[in-house]
C-alpha cells in the first residue's frame, strides 16, 4: 500500500489521515506513533487496515463509536471524499497526501498481491508482466474487488476519480484541480525528507517526530522489467503519471522556494535518521525480506528496552492492531484478540524488534482483569 492521503488540524495537533490504498508503511508510521504518543482518538472499524474501501466510509458505524472528545486522526485506507472528511472531523482540518511513482506504484500491487496467480496459464518460464499486458483488462478483472482499483491509476481512484472518468480529459483535468484545491500539501515519496521538513513546518512539529526506518521494499522491482513493459505500464497508469508529475513539480517548486534553514533541516533530519537507525538496531542491518517485501531489524543490546525503537520498527497492520485493541477494547470479543496475539507472535520472528504481545496486552488489563482472562492472553 503506497499512497496516503491525511488530513490535520494544525491548532489542535488532530490529524485526518484518509490514506489511498498502497501507503508507504515507513512515512505512515510516523503518523501512527504521533497518535500513540499524543494519546489522539484515530478514525477506524476496529482492527481494520482500511475503512469499507473501495467504497465510501460507513459513517454510521463511525458517528456511533465517536470518543467524547472526537476524533483526531483519519489513518486508515479509504477512498477520499472531502465531504466525508469534514463529516467525521473536527473543523480546521490540513489535508496532506504522499505520492509516488507510477510504475513503482503499480509493481509494488502486482508482487504484493501476487497478481502473477490471477494470470491463467502462467508458466514458470513466462514474464508475469508481459503476459498480464497480453490482455490487461480481462486479467484485472479476474482479480478481486479490492486489487482490481488498485491495478490502473489506483492513486487517482484513491482521491477520488471514478473509472468511468478515465477516458475523459475534462474530468480528469477537473480532479486534479480538485485535488490541488483540497490539499494544503501533497508530500512525494521520492523526495520523503523534503517533504516531511515541509510537513513539520506546515504542522509546527518538532524534527524528532519525523524520524523513520525503512518497513518495507517497494522501489526495487523496476530494475527487473524491460523497458517496453514500463511504457506499457505507465501507458496504463497514464492518469497517476499526470497526477504524480503535477504535484511533483509543485513540490519542486515548493523546494526551491524555502530559505537555507530548510535545506539545513533536511540534512539534519537525514542524520538523525541515520544516527538512530545505527543506534538502535543491532550493526545498522536489516534482516532478509518477508512476507513479499517487509523488513525485520535486530534490536541493539543497549536498546532492547527502548519503546521508541520498538515502535519504528512496528508495521502498520500492528499498529492499526494496538490501536484498535486501545479504542475499543470494550467491544473486542476474544477471538479478535487471540487473532492480534497470533499476528504479533508469528511476525516477531522475523521482526525481532518490533512490539511483542507481551508489551502491548496491558491496554487490555482494565477489561480482561474483571474476569481473570488476563494470563490467558
Amino acid at each position: 500500500m503506497e499512497l496516503s492521503i491525511y488530513a490535520l488540524d494544525k491548532l489542535l495537533n488532530r490529524i485526518c489521515i484518509p490514506p489511498v490504498l498502497c501507503v508507504d508503511t515507513t512515512a505512515s508510521n510516523i503518523f501512527y506513533r504521533y497518535g500513540q504518543e499524543h494519546d489522539l482518538s484515530f478514525v477506524m472499524y476496529p482492527l481494520k487496515l482500511s475503512i469499507n474501501y473501495p467504497g465510501r466510509m460507513g459513517m454510521t458505524y463511525l458517528e456511533a463509536h465517536r470518543p467524547k472528545t472526537g476524533y483526531n486522526i483519519l489513518c486508515q485506507y479509504i477512498r477520499h471524499e472531502k465531504m466525508d472528511v469534514l463529516r467525521i472531523m473536527p473543523d480546521g482540518v490540513i489535508f496532506t497526501s504522499l505520492l509516488r511513482h507510477p510504475l513503482d506504484q503499480f509493481l509494488s500491487v502486482f508482487n504484493n498481491f501476487d497478481m502473477k496467480s490471477t494470470i491463467p496459464n502462467l508458466q514458470p518460464y513466462h514474464n508475469p508482466y508481459r503476459e498480464f499486458f497480453r490482455n490487461p483488462d480481462r486479467i484485472a478483472k479476474l482479480s478481486s474487488d479490492t486489487i482490481y482499483h488498485m491495478l490502473q491509476n489506483s492513486m487517482s481512484f484513491d482521491m477520488g476519480l471514478k473509472p468511468i472518468q478515465f477516458g475523459d480529459a475534462d474530468a480528469v483535468e477537473k480532479f486534479i484541480e480538485r485535488v490541488d484545491g483540497e490539499f494544503h500539501l501533497v508530500m512525494i515519496l521520492e523526495f520523503l525528507d523534503e517533504s516531511l521538513v515541509l510537513l513539520k513546518r506546515l504542522m509546527c512539529w518538532d524534527l524528532r517526530q519525523l524520524i523513520y526506518v525503512k518497513l518495507s521494499v517497494n522501489n526495487e522491482y523496476r530494475t527487473s522489467v524491460d523497458p517496453d513493459i514500463q511504457e506499457r505500464i505507465l501507458e496504463w497508469n497514464a492518469i497517476d503519471l499526470r497526477l504524480y508529475n503535477h504535484f511533483k513539480a509543485k513540490l519542486e517548486r515548493l523546494i526551491e522556494a524555502q530559505d537555507a534553514s530548510f535545506h539545513e533541516e533536511v540534512a539534519a533530519l537525514k542524520a538523525l535518521n541515520v544516527n538512530f537507525w545505527k543506534e538502535c538496531y543491532s550493526s545498522g542491518n536489516a534482516l532478509p525480506v518477508f512476507n513479499g517485501n517487509k523488513i525485520g531489524y535486530i534490536l541493539a543490546e543497549d536498546h532492547k528496552d527502548n519503546s521508541t525503537c520498538k515502535l519504528l520498527a512496528t508495521d502498520d497492520v500492528t499498529q492499526t492492531h494496538l490501536i484498535g485493541m486501545k479504542q475499543f477494547k470494550e467491544h473486542l470479543p476474544p477471538s479478535d484478540i487471540l487473532m492480534v496475539r497470533n499476528h504479533m507472535q508469528n511476525l516477531k520472528k522475523y521482526n525481532p524488534a518490533m512490539l511483542g504481545w507481551s508489551e502491548v496486552k496491558n491496554v487490555l488489563k482494565s477489561t480482561t482483569s474483571e474476569s481473570g482472562n488476563t494470563d490467558e492472553l
